[in-house]
This record gives C-alpha cells, structure tokens and sequence, in this order.
C-alpha cells in the first residue's frame, strides 16, 4: 500500500541556523596570521570614524568567494544568515553598492602589491614546499565597460598568473588588459612572485610566450632551471629534422608500456648572442598526412637542465607537470568563479580578482595547516562540501561557543580536528 503523503506546514524557525558552520575556520587562519590587521595596514582607514574599514570590505568577498557567489549582489545571503554573522570576529558586512564603490575607489595595480602584501603574510606559514614555479595567462570574458579585445577575438581580460606546482599556491598575479601580449613583461612577473613567496623557486616551467632571449638570460644570470615550450619556428624545425634517426628513442611509461611517441635531443644556437640550450623534443607519428613532407608532430623544449641530471623524457615528462598549472586555473576560474567580473573598469575588477586569489590561498592554507598530508589534494568544491558547507545551530554560552553540526560523524571529527590544529599549532618562527 502506497504510503500516503501528508501536507506540510513551513513556520520560520527562531533559533540560530546556518549552512557555513565552516566560519571559525577561516576565522582562525585570519586570526592567526593577522590578515586583518596587515589589511588595514596596507589599505588605510576609512574617511569617517563610520565608514567601515578595508579588512571588512575584502573578508566580505572572501566569505562570498569561499560561499560560491556569482554576483556582489549575492552578499545578501551572507546579510541575511544571523547565524553566520555571530560566528564572525567582529565584523560589519558591506552592502553590494558599498563594494562596488569601495572596489572603484581602491582599485587599480597598486591594489594587486596590497594584496600580495597580506598574501605573503599568510605564507609565512606553510608547511608544504615547493620549488617550481609556472606561469601562464588565462582569458576572463567580460563585455563590460573597458574590457579589451583579445587574441581569441573574445573581449575581457588576461590576467597573467604564477603558481607554485608543488603545492598550487597563487604567488604573482598581474591582471591585465585582454589586448595585452602573452610576452610581455614576464621577467618583472618572475621577480614579483620570487618576492612574494617565502621559500627559495628554483625552476620556471612557461609555455611558449617564455620562449624568448630576456627569460632564457634572466634565468641563467639568477641560477633558475627552466623549461619552455618553444615556438615552432622553421630554423628551429630544420634543427630537428636533422638529428639522425637512430637517436630517436620509443619511450617506456612506468609500467613497461611502449608509449606511442619518441623523444630526442639537440642543441640550437638563438639570438643576436647566438645563445645555446639545450633542447628535448617529442614527436608523434600523425594518422594523416597533412603535409607532403611532414610525417610528424613536434612538441618542443628548451631547458638549461644538465644531461646528467635530466635525459630527454625526463625534460618531457617534467615539462607536461605544466598541465597541473591548467587544473588549478580551472578551480580558480569554475570553482570559486573567477572566470567572472562584476565590475565595469578595469581598476575595480583587478581588486576583486585578485582578492579572489587571496581566498584561494586561504583554503590551500587551510588544508596545509589543519589537514592530515592525504587531504592537501582536496578541491575547493570538495572543501566546501565536506568542510565549510555544513548545516548547523550556533548557541552562545558566556565564555564560550557552541557549534551543534548537522553531518555525518566522519565530518564532525574532521571540523574537530581542523579547528584545533589552527587554534593550538604553535606560529612558525
């Protein structure tokens, strides 16, 4: 017999509810690294003793970067969530005009040094190491206002971005107009994220907007490895095809399987300075003939790496490490919706980008310090539903707060374990 479905009745419930039980967590993190005070350093106080100060404005985005939001007017469901609030460090939240204006005014580069200022602060804490750094620019579309044509034809920005491979921490970020070129300025960027990150880079992986003489030079003068994927150039390409058959490798991957291409290497001189690197090649039979006298698809590497250290695959496989730079791209751009502006100049969507990658690089330093190392791999998406997510009732005692969560006991032990690991670890030296 068919159980028969009653009626509901929906009554508005008085007690303390929330769906972000994940709040005391990134409250730690902020608390124990002071971001909020280094905020305020770097940004300045408000014109009135009532405006509300520049650490609240940036940890409001943070929270609706951490939530999922899509548009500034989305800070309403943070306004409306009393629960929320209460477990918030003293905090006013800013209406979406507010941030809008508050983006207009503070915006610009300048703001993007502002933000790296708090964002190394952070660091200063990380346990995980790394070493390599890799660069790419990304195309955020955007018709709005000032927004620029770009080498896709689409209209938007191109911000430029490095990030640490071993560990996914965003450490430089230079957003830029969507008719910029790929090539420009790339020194200066390296530099901006070797001052940025506390530990020592000592490899750059670029793919081929790093093919050029300033990279390769910069690179030698400071001790950096790198590797770069090179632009097919004929001069280039005749190189290639001159190296003898029989040094031609088919190589093996880690399970004794014949991949389907074959690796070799050469030298090849570049530049008014007839520069030398070392150059590792990959080349895979084409199905299709396309051209009467190319048999082959090439893909290209120039590194300074040593032969001792580094045989041709090795360079090849380390090189194809870049695609992990493509995976964190895409959680910065689908999972905490980056790949979207709200603003229309160009100075107020620089700010709001970038302190979306300071919400980045909380989580990741949330899984750092308060995950055990089998968890550092956690998207945001999957942050967000085991962690940060949670449905919950917040009850206040006189000394202390009571966070009853509504999950499976497995999650309720993660949060415990979380939380006090950010609250009781000792700060690093």
């Amino acid at each position: 017999m068919q159980k028969r479905l009653k009626p509901i009745k929906v009554i508005r419930s008085k007690e303390k509810l929330s769906n972000r039980i994940g709040v005391p967590l990134i409250e730690e993190l902020v608390r124990k690294f002071r971001l909020r005070e280094r905020i305020d350093e770097e940004f300045g106080k408000p014109g009135s003793n009532r405006g509300i100060i520049a650490s609240d404005y940036i940890m409001t985005l943070v929270y609706m970067f951490v939530d999922g939001a899509l548009h500034l007017e989305d800070v309403r469901h943070l306004m409306s969530d009393e629960a929320f609030q209460e477990m918030l460090t003293d905090m006013k939240l800013p209406t979406s005009d507010a941030i809008g204006d508050w983006l207009g005014k503070h915006g610009g580069k300048s703001s993007e040094t502002k933000i790296f200022g708090v964002i190394k602060q952070l660091l200063t804490g990380l346990s995980k190491q790394g070493e390599i750094l890799d660069i790419d620019a990304t195309i955020i579309e955007s018709d709005k206002g000032d927004s620029q044509k770009t080498y896709k034809g689409s209209y938007g920005y191109q911000p430029l971005l490095g990030i640490i491979s071993e560990n996914g921490i965003v450490v430089g970020s230079d957003f830029r107009e969507g008719n910029v070129s790929p090539q420009s300025g790339l020194v200066e960027f390296i530099k901006s994220c070797r001052k940025n990150y506390p530990q020592a880079i000592k490899m750059v992986r670029s793919d081929s907007a790093g093919w050029q003489k300033e990279i390769v030079d910069y690179c030698q003068e400071e001790g950096l490895d790198y590797t770069i994927t090179t632009d097919q150039t004929e001069g280039l390409l005749e190189v290639i095809k001159s190296i003898p058959e029989e040094e031609w490798t088919r190589t093996i991957d880690k399970d004794g399987i014949k991949d389907n291409y074959e690796v070799a290497e050469t030298e090849y001189r570049f530049g008014s300075k007839k520069r030398t690197v070392r150059i590792a090649v990959k080349r895979t039979r084409l199905k299709k003939q396309y051209d009467l006298f190319l048999n082959y698809s090439y893909w290209i590497v120039a590194t300074n790496l040593s032969k001792e250290t580094y045989d041709s695959q090795a360079i090849i496989e380390l090189h194809q490490g870049r695609g992990l730079m493509e995976k964190k791209i895409g959680e910065l751009k689908n999972q905490l919706n980056l790949d979207k502006v709200p603003c229309g100049q160009f100075d107020a969507n620089c700010l709001y980008f970038t302190i979306g990658l300071l919400a980045y690089n909380l989580l990741q330093m949330l899984k750092y310090s308060g995950l055990p190392k089998e968890d550092h791999n956690k998207s945001v998406r999957t942050l967000r539903y085991q962690l940060l997510k949670l449905a919950g009732k917040v009850v206040f005692h006189a000394r202390y707060l009571i966070v009853q969560i509504a999950a499976p006991l497995k999650n309720i032990e993660m949060f415990n374990a979380v939380y006090y690991r950010l609250r009781y670890s000792p700060l690093p030296a």
